[in-house]
């Protein structure tokens, strides 16, 4: 598998920490560079609040995928204006971290509301993470008809905040960031570092995902650790097949059946068993999942 073009990462917080040589230099009228952004997580004190972006600044530049490949290219920006005079400049993203509050704007939902309007029409190709310490008070602001085209491109996630009670809003970016810059790269789950790498079953770090929901968070990280934290071909189809779960199958309806719902199976014979992993190789681990969630699923 060949790697990704670089891919351009956008952080968009009015709270970096102001280091005095940097404001001397004019660093913050413009976009921060990502060794200029490395120093500030290095070198700065940040408030508590901003610990889990500070870390998460370290993990992206620290990683090969970045540091040694230089395939992720970071830039910061203290507010939603310079980043979109950035982009009018011709520095198109591919990813936007956004933070939603802005201490210097009076009525900061509703102008953050519209750079965020502003940034989807304009990034065209970007996702972006709506990145707050107050998630719970912002679905109001995106559930209108203005952002219904955009379902697809942007996701709220509170900072420190789990996704589905598995990884941490900053591990699930750092995840989709490596995946959209590489086929391989370190990622984390729980903050254990993770070795991941492209496979025919998990196309992106992101998709551990799918094995999290299906076999749950605790199970994955301790056959992690039989597998010297590793996910590749063989890792996976490890981990699927020390959990003996299985599906029934009817050939002939091409039907997969959850054999945990109560259903009157007389309905669905002539059936067999399929495990978890030859449900994963004779369709995909997305239809798995389905499958398990709807408890009967046409194939």
């Amino acid at each position: 598998m060949k790697n990704k073009p670089i891919t351009t990462v956008f952080i968009i917080d009015d709270e970096f920490p102001r280091d005095p040589e940097f404001r001397a230099r004019g660093i913050y009228n413009s976009a921060i560079s990502t060794n200029d952004l490395y120093h500030l997580a290095i070198n700065c004190d940040w408030e508590n609040h901003l610990g889990e972006l500070q870390q998460l600044i370290k993990d992206i530049v620290s990683n090969p995928v970045c540091k040694e490949e230089g395939h992720i290219e970071l830039m910061g920006f203290t507010s939603p204006t310079q980043a979109l005079y950035s982009i009018d400049q011709g520095n198109i993203p591919n990813i936007i971290i956004y933070d939603w509050e802005y201490l210097n704007a009076p009525s900061y939902s509703l102008n953050a509301k519209n750079w965020l309007l502003e940034l989807l029409h304009t990034a065209r190709e970007a996702f972006i993470f709506v990145y707050s310490k107050r998630r719970d008070e912002i679905p109001p602001f995106l559930n209108i008809a203005e952002f219904a085209k955009f379902s697809e491109r942007f996701q709220l996630l509170m900072k420190g905040g789990k996704i589905k009670s598995s990884f941490s809003a900053e591990e699930f970016i750092l995840q989709y960031i490596i995946g959209s810059a590489s086929n391989s790269g370190k990622i984390k789950i729980d903050g254990i570092p993770i070795e991941f790498a492209a496979n025919n079953y998990l196309l992106s770090a992101s998709d551990i995902l799918y094995l999290q929901r299906i076999l749950g968070n605790q199970y994955v990280l301790d056959e992690l650790n039989n597998v010297d934290f590793l996910i590749n071909e063989a890792s996976v189809e490890k981990i699927l097949n020390d959990s003996e779960g299985f599906l029934y199958y009817n050939e002939e309806k091409k039907i997969l059946i959850n054999p945990n719902e109560n259903y009157d199976m007389e309905k669905f014979h002539p059936y067999g068993k399929l495990s978890y992993l030859e449900v994963v190789k004779k369709f995909s681990i997305a239809q798995l999942e389905d499958a398990l969630e709807r408890g009967v699923l046409p194939v």
